[in-house]
């Protein structure tokens, strides 16, 4: 330590995130003279090359490639050592956080968590994002919450799984949905829902449909004629069609108000679906972050009638570093 320069530590992540020595200098706002400075005391410091010339680009030296995930998760102990404070008033907080979740969420539920913050927490600011790579975008720091489906797959190739943590936040069941003069109905059978074509759900990213693994254990033939993104897209599909949609029921119900669909109970199995609020370890005992998490806990639980909702109290008053570590269900 006595002997590194910690300034040099952005120049590194720059460096080694950019592979250009000009949008490192950029990303910096210093001269790109200045960054071939940082770099030649980086190969001293290290002892390695760190960015070797390949043709016209630059490509890292095996070393280097060790480092990037090292510098990244050391840069963002920095920052959040940074902005931790010892005390959190929501009511004069100026903190921001970024959130992830599905359209289905953003539609449904975070509309609620908004309203309440901008209510309890003026100067705090919530950027809403679409579930894009949400594991990865904890990992990077990226996002400090994310809502995302129960599935303990989600993390199952990535290495420190162990550092993501994960709490059911509710659940809701999957309904049929299908055109107002459909012939379908809550007495047809299995074989009468599948002699029509189905629209599936597939997100970005993945490979198969939300629906299409259960279904195929009764309908190994099953292939939806329509595919889409996300759930809020499967009303306006059936709705002028003979085509059959599966869709959340709290949703459908928020589609048939404004669309002429109708829903009914699948004539087969269906698990629920599953929603969990998931958070990096690094924010454990943060302060900001800990209020943040049991706003949404606690209007999930008001949500869904479970409980009396906690939130007035939370929201309204400075939360301290807690002492003890709350119960989690990390994934692993």
């Amino acid at each position: 330590m006595a002997r590194f320069d910690l300034n040099l530590l952005s120049a590194l992540n720059a460096l080694l995130s950019d592979k250009n020595v000009t949008r490192a200098a950029e990303r910096l706002k210093v001269t790109q003279p200045t960054m071939s400075g940082m770099l030649q005391r980086l190969r001293y410091q290290f002892d390695d090359q760190l960015l070797v010339r390949n043709g016209r680009e630059l490509e890292l030296t095996p070393f280097g490639a060790s480092l990037v995930e090292p510098v990244r998760e050391a840069l963002r102990s920095v920052e959040l050592l940074i902005l931790t404070e010892p005390v959190f008033d929501p009511r004069t907080s100026t903190r921001e956080f970024t959130l992830m979740s599905s359209n289905y969420c953003a539609s449904l539920f975070l509309p609620l968590v908004v309203a309440h913050v901008s209510a309890r927490a003026p100067g705090v600011r919530l950027i809403l994002k679409p579930i894009h790579n949400p594991i990865e975008r904890i990992f990077a720091g990226e996002v400090d919450l994310c809502i995302a489906p129960d599935d303990r797959s989600l993390t199952a190739a990535h290495s420190g799984a162990e550092k993501i943590h994960s709490e059911l936040l509710f659940s809701d069941e999957f309904v049929c949905v299908v055109a107002k003069d459909h012939s379908l109905d809550a007495h047809s059978d299995i074989d009468e829902v599948f002699s029509f074509p189905h629209v599936g759900v597939q997100p970005c990213g993945t490979d198969t449909t939300i629906e299409a693994t259960w279904i195929r254990r009764l309908r190994p033939e099953y292939k939806p004629q329509a595919i889409v993104a996300e759930f809020p897209l499967v009303a306006p599909m059936v709705s002028h069609s003979k085509l059959v949609g599966i869709m959340p029921a709290r949703m459908a119900k928020l589609s048939a108000r404004a669309m002429s669909i109708r829903t009914f109970y699948p004539p087969y199995a269906m698990p629920t679906a599953d929603e969990a609020l998931m958070w990096h370890s690094r924010h454990m005992q943060d302060p900001a972050h800990i209020w943040l998490r049991g706003v949404v806990q606690d209007i999930a639980a008001a949500w869904l009638g479970k409980s009396e909702s906690r939130v007035a109290v939370a929201t309204t008053s400075a939360v301290r570093v807690a002492r003890q570590p709350a119960t989690l269900h990390p994934i692993s």
